[in-house]
């Protein structure tokens, strides 16, 4: 058997791959099961912002302004660091100390940011309106603190109202110190029993510090600071270390905000139960909840996954009145963790007051004109796209007018405190395909009195107000808010029927979520809503489930005399997966039957078509060869050609056919091979099918041109196709890092097909994101004959935790990591995810090594060299039919394959104007041209159009068509009702609009 020549042309200094060789094999049919699980997302901060932290298991927590001050009034010893993730010694040593905090066997190290935003509001700052917040922290709790800093030169002051200036000591980050609010030295207080302040001053310190001249670790240095790091902590016993629970940051906070701060609806003696406590310690509905700071909320709003969040605060009546209930009902749903940001960064702690009340107003970032509005309008605009609010309802709408990061006068829903809402950035409305990254939300304002609560279960509200009427209202609007938490629908099984006359086949995993299903393939308008723990009663085949539209709730909640309902919002209904009941594979027992008396025949009656499944599927189990590790399943002629049948049948019917092949037992293998016998394969190419191959570690979908191609070689022998997985050689992973490598190969016999002619292969291959890793920067790379690495267009999907990427070609794949940084584009800016994507795969670099210049306007010639880039499209190096002004530049030939292609047409007398800034209606008409031309323009399903923005009246004629498409299909999306058609595009409106396209799986 002679080696396929597609692997022997591997460049063995990339890839460490075993030759693998088409096998025989047998075949069978099963099912298997999916195990449940909470699609909850657990966000690690520390791991998101820290790389060189490297610990899964580190001991930090994060704690707010309102948290360190818990902290510091209460009993115990605890370790804390000032830090940031901004501070270049803070990422240097965090990992340090993280090693020798756990080496010592303490369980939490806190970690408290003095910039409450985690980038700009620096409260140790003197020259910053706030620094009140930490001179007043400094003088209150730590008393005895040294710095490096001479406190008589350089300290943090403000200047109180009657003019005496108030200064502390300043600190510089990383300060690390054990606190004990009773430490005492000869008889004084000294509440911070040791310290460790940044130990290098030199300016030139950074990440590398650990770092030898030559660039290797430097040990020593690494162990001396190491040192000085235990000397800290050896101060106190390790076994004396204190962590404090939710309890005290939440249950209790929470109490004792309410008792002190409303002392006259809360007597002395309210624990006891003759006042009115929020939290039962016993209940533990408190527990759930988890504070986070602004820099936290905001890495955790860009992250992909399934979120709760609630924002509210200690201070605010209306959370008090809340967030026992929203607790209650979360745990009932088996949600363990809801994050909870505070709109003011300090909670509205003042500390400068003898009994510290919440009810300070400075930091109150959802306020009208604030210095730092724009902290809660970056979080609504750019992250709860689809909100809806309370305020956004009235006439005219309540908003926030802000200052953006531009200086430019912006606004945003104003949302009201508590709101709560289930997020995952990624969703999309399942009937317009709209970005909808809020998935429900309440918003009610219920509040404590000083008879009752207005929302306790018994409450009577009098005037024939119906008893308990807000409760239950508050208990709907949670119900609903709690019944989908996820994007798509996860952890869903079908179980086949019990014999093969039976219809009671079911789908599993359903319990406390808000579905609908129905038949794959059937109308929309046959969807039927689920109830229970499982879909009943189903017959085998595929059936199409999503999360089915439903209602979030916002106020107004009462009104005088009589009851009012809250206001319902809409929430679309989610995408659509399919899952499939499988048919029944054992044997019908038979029953002895009695002999009884003829009866008379009845009319025969016309039989009940069953709709026919789109769907042949085939579950193949595989034998893995214990030397090499490889798996094989063979399909038998009999079956495939049955699937073949089935294909036929469905597209007579009109409807497009699918042959899915799943093959099982292959857990163990590194290679997976299914093998398909060539006459029925022929067969199979001369339908019209798409074909389906689910290997666990990796799919594949041929389209019906693929198919034909593979058929069309002239090699002989059965079609095999093999997913194996490799990895990279020593020399390999010292360029790209230690990343996942496939091979992928179709054969003929012995005799590898290495294209598909015109068709393609859609592949998906399971891909975990490590530590800190951006999803938008997770690549494919394409190994060509030539051993040359070539980026591969494609993604990473949140939802199935793969890397998708369509190829019209086999041979091995990496999936690689090119996180690209700019100084100029910053965590959190609009444009962040879609410059970060592009610049991955090298489709946009910035203008100078570490410089994009979001704003810079772009030129007709870069637009086209990056439109080429972006789609792939290969470039022909010959020039000579090109436009008279193509020059001999960069864009040169890109220009001539522009115009051949026929994407430019230029501006007239056959010249392109490459040099001259484009407008943005110029940008959306080419790309429009473009996209046609390759047959990739976005679906257009949203009901807004032109007419729905202020300026579309200034669109050229030329430009109604091409802007029309994009703003139908949410690709263009306007600024305050503005789609400014005549004004330049940027790099960053760029970036947006190529990553819109570019990410639509």
């Amino acid at each position: 058997m002679k080696k396929p020549n597609a692997l022997q042309k591997i460049a063995a200094l990339l890839i460490a791959v075993a030759l693998i060789f088409p096998s025989i094999g047998t075949s069978a049919v099963k099912a298997a099961a999916v195990p449940a699980d909470s699609p909850l997302t657990s966000f690690d901060y520390f791991s998101a912002v820290y790389p060189q932290l490297n610990d899964e298991n580190h001991i930090l927590k994060t704690i707010t302004y309102e948290d360190l001050v818990t902290i510091f009034e209460s009993e115990g010893n605890f370790a804390i660091l000032f830090g940031g993730a901004w501070s270049e010694e803070t990422q240097a040593d965090i990992r340090y100390i993280n090693e020798v905090a756990k080496e010592y066997g303490i369980h939490t190290l806190y970690n408290f940011d003095i910039r409450l935003d985690g980038n700009e509001l620096d409260i140790s700052d003197s020259s910053s309106k706030y620094a009140h917040y930490y001179v007043d922290l400094v003088n209150e709790y730590l008393t005895n603190i040294e710095t490096l800093l001479d406190p008589a030169v350089e300290n943090v002051s403000y200047v109180q109202n009657g003019g005496a200036e108030i200064a502390a000591s300043k600190l510089q980050a990383p300060f690390l110190f054990i606190y004990n609010k009773n430490h005492q030295v000869e008889g004084a207080s000294a509440p911070i029993v040791a310290s460790l302040e940044k130990h290098n001053v030199d300016e030139s310190y950074d990440r590398n510090y650990f770092n030898s001249a030559e660039g290797g670790l430097d040990q020593e240095k690494v162990d001396a600071y190491k040192a000085q790091v235990l000397d800290v902590f050896s101060k106190v016993n390790a076994a004396d270390y204190t962590t404090l629970t939710c309890w005290e940051f939440i249950g209790n906070a929470f109490n004792q905000t309410f008792w002190s701060e409303r002392p006259a609806l809360n007597p002395a003696n309210a624990e006891d139960g003759k006042g009115i406590t929020i939290f039962d310690r016993a209940e533990g509905n408190y527990s759930v909840f988890e504070h986070v700071t602004y820099h936290e909320l905001t890495q955790i709003l860009a992250s992909d996954g399934n979120y709760v969040i609630l924002f509210g605060g200690s201070w605010c009546p209306n959370t008090q009145a809340n967030i026992n209930y929203i607790g209650q009902y979360a745990k009932e749903h088996s949600i363990d963790r809801i994050y909870l940001w505070d709109t003011k960064l300090t909670a509205g702690v003042d500390i400068a007051s003898s009994i510290h009340p919440h009810n300070n107003e400075e930091l109150q970032v959802r306020a009208d004109h604030h210095d730092y509005a724009k902290l809660y309008g970056n979080v609504v605009t750019q992250y709860l796209t689809n909100i809806t609010t309370q305020n956004s309802s009235t006439n005219p709408p309540r908003v926030i007018t802000y200052a953006d990061d531009q200086g430019n006068t912006a606004t945003a829903a104003r949302l009201q405190v508590p709101f709560l809402f289930a997020y995952n950035k990624a969703n999309i409305n399942g009937t317009n395909e709209a970005s909808a990254p809020i998935l429900g939300h309440v918003e009610l304002m219920y509040s404590l009195t000083s008879a009752a609560s207005n929302v306790a279960p018994d409450y009577d509200f009098g005037n024939g107000i119906e008893a308990g009427f807000n409760n239950k209202q508050l208990v709907i609007a949670l119900q609903s808010l709690y019944s989908r938490l996820e994007a798509i629908p996860t952890h869903l099984t079908g179980v086949a029927p019990t014999s093969s006359s039976n219809t009671n086949g079911k789908i599993t995993g359903t319990a406390n979520k808000a579905l609908e299903y129905k038949r794959a393939g059937a109308d929309d308008s046959t969807y039927i809503a689920v109830n229970g723990d499982a879909i009943e009663n189903l017959a085998a085949g595929t059936y199409t489930v999503r999360y089915r539209a439903k209602y979030g709730y916002q106020g107004p909640v009462t009104r005088t005399g009589e009851p009012i309902e809250p206001t319902a919002v809409l929430y679309e209904a989610g995408p659509a997966i399919d899952v499939v009941v499988p048919a029944y594979q054992g044997t019908t027992p038979t029953t002895p039957t009695t002999p009884v008396a003829p009866t008379p025949t009845a009319e025969p009656t016309e039989p009940v078509e069953q709709p026919l499944n789109p769907k042949a599927e085939l579950i193949v189990s595989s034998e893995v060869d214990a030397a090499t590790g490889e798996a094989v399943a063979v399909v038998t002629e009999n079956k495939l050609q049955e699937l073949v049948d089935h294909a036929i049948k469905v597209e007579k019917s009109g409807r497009e056919a699918t042959v899915v092949f799943t093959i099982e037992g292959n857990a163990s293998s590194s290679s997976t091979q299914l093998t398909l016998p060539r006459t029925a394969f022929k067969n199979l190419a001369a339908t019209d099918a798409i074909v389906q191959i689910h290997a666990g570690y990796g799919s594949i979908s041929f389209d019906a041109q693929s198919i034909a191609s593979i058929q069309a070689s002239s090699y002989e022998g059965d079609i095999s196709i093999i997913i194996a997985k490799s990895s990279l050689t020593e020399e390999g992973k010292q360029v790209l890092g230690d990343r996942p490598v496939y091979s992928l190969s179709v054969f003929a016999g012995t005799d590898a097909i290495s294209s598909f002619g015109g068709g393609k292969a859609h592949v998906s291959l399971p891909y975990s994101l490590q530590a800190n890793e951006d999803p938008r920067a997770i690549i494919v790379y394409h190994i060509t004959d030539r051993g040359e690495i070539v980026t591969v267009r494609g993604n990473y999907d949140a939802a199935s935790k793969s890397v998708q990427f369509s190829t019209s070609h086999f041979s091995d794949y990496i999936i690689g990591y090119n996180y690209v940084t700019f100084a100029d584009v910053p965590v959190g800016a609009w444009y962040k995810d879609a410059v970060t994507y592009l610049a991955a795969r090298e489709i946009t670099t910035g203008t100078t090594a570490d410089q994009y210049s979001p704003h810079t306007e772009v030129t007709r010639g870069q637009f086209i060299v990056l439109l080429l880039k972006a789609y792939g499209i290969e470039v022909d190096v010959n020039t000579a039919n090109n436009f008279v002004d193509g020059g001999t530049t960069y864009y040169t030939p890109y220009l001539a394959t522009a115009k051949k292609l026929g994407i430019a047409t230029g501006t007239g007398d056959n010249k392109f104007e490459p040099n001259k800034h484009i407008s943005r209606q110029d940008l959306f008409t080419l790309l429009h041209r473009a996209l046609d031309v390759l047959g990739e323009l976005p679906s257009t399903s949203s009901t807004s159009g032109l007419s729905t923005y202020a300026d579309a009246d200034q669109v050229a004629p030329y430009a109604q068509e091409a802007l029309q498409v994009f703003v139908e299909s949410g690709t263009l999306q306007g600024h305050n009702n503005q789609l400014n058609p005549k004004g330049n595009a940027t790099r960053a409106e760029l970036a947006q609009v190529l990553y819109r396209l570019l990410s639509i799986k």
